[in-house]
């Protein structure tokens, strides 16, 4: 399909800036913006073609207020087990503060938390915890 008929194709829903952020509102788009149209983009996980609509964005910068720079990256379903990985991430967090000198030597424990933390650089390679894994990987060096 040539992208003038994929143009043709999107969906417009009116944009109502004024409804944005205040971080957003200072933004020069807060001038200019009169309508979303649907953006295509591709997965950056699984590269699956996905469609960040207009409606999501009407959504997602005048309901949630989110910022208008934000970008989808991800489709539903690696946005969901995104979540669900940093949800567990930070369960592991917790449990680490609370039984430290317990945990310190449970094997299990340590080999599941640094492979959640290798599975997570699929999904932020620029946002891992460089020190803990260091420290897990140590950890279990010394068990």
């Amino acid at each position: 399909m040539s992208k003038r008929a994929q143009k043709d194709q999107q969906i417009s829903v009116a944009a109502d800036p004024k409804q944005w952020s205040e971080q957003s509102k200072r933004s020069v788009a807060y001038h200019f913006k009169r309508e979303y149209v649907d953006e295509p983009y591709k997965c950056s996980r699984c590269s699956v073609a996905c469609t960040f609509t207009a409606q999501d964005q009407k959504y997602t910068f005048e309901i949630k207020k989110a910022s208008k720079d934000q970008r989808r990256k991800f489709c539903s379903t690696c946005w969901s087990e995104s979540n669900r990985m940093r949800a567990t991430l930070s369960e592991y967090d917790l449990r680490w503060t609370a039984e430290k000198s317990s945990l310190r030597a449970n094997r299990e424990f340590l080999t599941e938390w640094l492979e959640l933390f290798m599975r997570w650089k699929q999904f932020a390679p620029y946002k891992h915890d460089i020190a803990k894994i260091a420290m897990v990987r140590c950890l279990l060096k010394l068990g």
